[in-house]
């Protein structure tokens, strides 16, 4: 309920429904948070007939804007496959993203149907304390997709998006999560005051809260009551998601849709999962606390970057610039075994940093293990063990998922292998003892820095339009990224001197999964086409890297015919150095990952040799179980004027490869 209240708060309760796209695809997500004994095998007859009884609004594909002003009565969706023709590209992204693709894709559904009611919506505009809400209400989703016996593959793609809000299927009951060859479901139930209680219970968390969002919810939590029960369910070729409860009311409504869907088991009759509930309250605790250190650690970096003329240095900014230089790896040879695992081989960056790291490694007299996972995250957990096996001292770790990655680190910490995350922190295990990466903060802070600069913020008086586009919710950087930049352009925002149109700022709203090209340009196409139609002028778009501003860059390709806005990006990846060349993209911020392997290789040699570990940062780091010591590099940012001597002059590329 904390994600409930914050959401409330941020004014995000507004509904974007002119596309059926994101109607879709908010449903599946919501859905998959949840959970039926054998299955209801909801078809699209059944659900019209069901809404009937409800009595709700009919609403067809040019009437969804009216959909938040029939949340409060009720209201009804029904569709073929040649309606949601037009958005199979959108619709497949999302597929992907949850891993439902491997079940099917969007040419393959016959038909769609979505039916909501919330009692109290209307009342949440005018509500001052979240400790206040009533509401009670419920959402039913139904898909055929035309297909039969893909109830396993179906529901290995809810798994997949369980783990990343860490609940793991095999916490779960019979009653709870099943699956066979033709049916398949997933049942839950929140109470909400035992899970209040959780949180409340959880001293440091509540601190961390605190000093996050300036904000005391101990009132608040105190008096939430209620109940949230959640259902997936797959029969055949007949997917049904249903989503309901209620907070501080009764269950009228409800129960209602209960009854008229026929549901083949009420989630609610189940009690609350503990386990459930403990994971939910530490994924919620992990992600507070580490934005919250976050927050206590920033304040000279931002000196640093918004009045780079101050010449009062912290130690800990000294110990930063140093990193501007390559890291002197003389005098510390020696012997041993170190094991590497990088995600891929098929992203240059990966393999450039794995070959360089293991030459560097070599030249200094040490026997390396180099592997490449090829992006599956069961391979390089195997890969791992086998370098635990075979002897390794030290373990560079690049992770593809770091949740997956405890238990094997955990063997790692019994046979005392040192382990060092590369470039990615690695959440929830003890057994991380070192992080080399760069100042991602620092990152965000030279995007929005550029911005502001650009556009003579500081001084000028006019007004200008932004949209935002951040990274992957499940990487830690993403939200460093996020908050630099934000922490630099949001004052302007505030003062209406930078307006975003879509109203979309907060993180989970401007987050991309995976970080996919494709992703952010299905995004920034459903921006354009909503909120900057006619040629209404964009003049910025805050992109964290180079993969979500090519997604954005190619949005703007199809619907923006005036000069190009100001794109940041990062990682000067070589496409986009041709865009900010070609003046597509105003810059990307480079991270010289030469200087991040030397970095690490020096590191390594410490532990070899029994010496003192380089660090530089000793609280910004928490992976929810310590505060992982850690050297940051220095960033710095690429433009069309100053990409030659920093990219060629300097050997990372070639004129060929540029294209210049």
């Amino acid at each position: 309920m904390i994600k409930f209240g914050y959401l409330y708060k941020e004014g995000v309760w507004i509904m974007k429904k002119k596309l059926l796209s994101v109607l879709l695809a908010a449903v599946m997500l919501i859905g998959v948070l949840a959970g039926c004994s054998k299955t209801t095998g909801m078809n699209q007859d059944k659900f019209v007939k069901a809404c009937g009884k409800l009595k709700l609004t009919e609403l067809d594909i040019d009437e969804l804007d009216e959909i938040e002003e029939n949340i409060e009565d009720g209201f009804c969706f029904s569709g073929d496959e040649e309606l949601i023709e037009g958005y199979s590209k959108v619709l497949d992204t999302y597929l992907e993203l949850t891993k439902l693709s491997k079940a099917f894709e969007s040419d393959d559904i016959v038909s769609v149907s979505f039916a909501g009611k919330c009692a109290g919506y209307d009342d949440l505009k005018d509500l001052d304390d979240l400790e206040d809400a009533e509401l009670d209400g419920a959402f039913a989703f139904q898909m055929n997709f035309g297909q039969k016996d893909k109830a396993e593959e179906f529901m290995k793609g809810v798994e997949n998006i369980l783990k990343k809000v860490n609940i793991k299927t095999k916490k779960l009951s019979s009653k709870e999560y099943y699956v066979s060859k033709n049916e398949g479901y997933l049942r839950l139930h929140i109470d909400i005051e035992q899970l209040c209680q959780m949180i409340l219970d959880d001293d440091d968390l509540m601190d961390s809260m605190k000093n996050k969002y300036d904000v005391d919810l101990e009132d608040t939590l105190e008096n939430l009551k209620g109940d949230i029960a959640l259902s997936v369910e797959i029969k055949g070729s007949n997917v049904f998601i249903f989503a309901g409860g209620a907070v501080n009311s009764e269950k009228k409504v409800y129960k209602d849709f209960v009854k008229a869907f026929g549901l083949a088991n009420d989630p609610m009759s189940l009690p609350m999962n503990e386990d459930v509930a403990d994971d939910l309250t530490d994924l919620v605790g992990t992600y507070v606390k580490y934005l919250s250190k976050v927050r206590n650690t920033k304040k000279t970096i931002t000196d640093k970057i918004v009045n780079p003329d101050k010449t009062d240095k912290t130690d800990k900014t000294d110990k930063t610039d140093k990193t501007d230089n390559k890291p002197d790896t003389r005098g510390i040879k020696g012997s041993g075994k170190v094991g590497i695992s990088m995600p891929t081989k098929d992203l240059m960056r990966w393999y450039d940093d794995g070959s360089n790291m293991k030459d560097e490694l070599e030249a200094l007299g040490y026997t390396v293990d180099l592997q490449y996972a090829g992006n599956r995250v069961d391979t390089q957990v195997q890969q791992i063990q086998n370098m635990i096996n075979s002897g390794c001292d030290v373990l560079v770790v690049a992770a593809i998922e770091s949740s997956s990655l405890v238990q094997v680190l955990e063997n790692a910490k019994a046979k005392d292998v040192t382990v060092i995350a590369y470039d990615r922190l690695i959440f929830n295990t003890e057994a991380v003892d070192y992080y080399a990466t760069f100042d991602n903060y620092m990152v965000g802070q030279l995007q929005g820095r550029y911005i502001v600069e650009a556009l003579d913020l500081v001084n000028g008086n006019g007004t200008y339009n932004i949209e935002i586009t951040a990274g992957d919710p499940t990487d830690n950087n993403a939200a460093l990224f996020y908050s630099g930049a934000m922490d630099v352009i949001k004052p302007y925002i505030d003062s209406g001197k930078l307006k975003v149109l879509s109203g979309q700022t907060d993180f989970k709203d401007v987050a991309t999964d995976s970080w996919k090209t494709e992703t952010a340009q299905a995004r920034a196409e459903n921006i354009l086409a909503a909120y900057y139609p006619n040629g209404t002028k964009i003049d910025a778009w805050l992109c964290s890297n180079d993969s979500t501003a090519c997604g954005v860059i190619n949005a703007l390709n199809k619907f923006y015919d005036g000069n190009y806005p100001i794109v940041t990006g990062q990682d000067c990846d070589i496409l986009s150095v041709k865009y900010i060349i070609a003046g597509k993209q105003a810059m990307s911020v480079f991270k010289d990952t030469r200087t991040l392997v030397s970095q690490t290789v020096v590191m390594v040699s410490q532990v070899m040799n029994d010496q003192t570990v380089d660090v530089n940062d000793t609280v910004t780091y928490n992976n929810g179980k310590k505060d992982v010591p850690s050297y940051l590099c220095a960033p710095i940012f690429v433009t069309a004027d100053n990409y030659r001597t920093i990219l060629i002059d300097s050997g990372y590329y070639t004129d060929d490869q540029i294209g210049y």
